[in-house]
């Protein structure tokens, strides 16, 4: 009775350790798809000749980059992107260049110029978002419901943060004309994970 219970005994170890080992194999494999993006033509887009038009002395194609990214979380519900120059008014002075939500978690891109202020060139169901013009600059948030290209400081390097986060929800309960600070916030509330890209512009 005894040899039969030590050999019980060794034969439970044994398959502890087996499927210890199978489960570090998936956990390490689970580590190694991490959530990226990624964009074909990111240098080019931010080139001076594809810089906005805006006030501050700019002008260009004003076109929003191709985007795309892979191993989003599987429970992800939909997709939201932001653009944001870091430090656009001094120090830790943000600026919004570009919101886009509701982006169904079965779409994993977007086409160069999807921020055009048509829409049309999103996925179905996706929707923009009015940017850091609104309301302190563009009273009317109809007009800034899209991509607004880089226009770095004269004589500075201005950093930028591409930011595509999944989220929880299918669909974030936001007005149409939100401003930006509300939006990012309801993003933040429905994130499940997030990935970024940072450049820099300069003139």
């Amino acid at each position: 009775m005894k040899k039969i219970a030590l050999f019980g005994i060794v034969s439970i170890a044994t398959i502890s350790v087996t499927m210890a080992m199978i489960v570090g194999k998936k956990m390490d494999s689970f580590r190694m798809k991490s959530f990226t993006l990624k964009s074909t033509d990111i240098t080019t887009v931010f080139g001076i000749e594809n810089f906005g038009n805006s006030s501050g002395g700019c002008s260009g194609g004003n076109k929003s980059p191709q985007l795309s990214w892979e191993n989003a979380p599987s429970e992800t519900k939909s997709f939201a992107i932001t653009m944001i120059d870091i430090n656009a008014f001094g120090p830790n002075i943000p600026f919004d260049h570009w919101l886009v939500i509701n982006i169904p978690a079965t779409s994993n891109s977007l086409v160069k110029d999807a921020g055009n202020a048509s829409g049309a060139n999103l996925p179905t169901g996706a929707s923009q978002t009015p940017n850091g013009a609104y309301p302190n600059y563009v009273k009317n948030p109809d007009f800034v419901k899209a991509y607004a290209g880089v226009c770095p400081n004269v004589g500075k390097t201005n950093q930028y943060e591409i930011t595509v986060y999944a989220l929880n929800v299918p669909s974030l309960n936001v007005s149409a004309n939100a401003n930006s600070t509300d939006v990012k916030a309801a993003i933040k509330g429905a994130t499940i994970l997030s990935t970024k890209m940072k450049i820099t512009a300069s003139r």
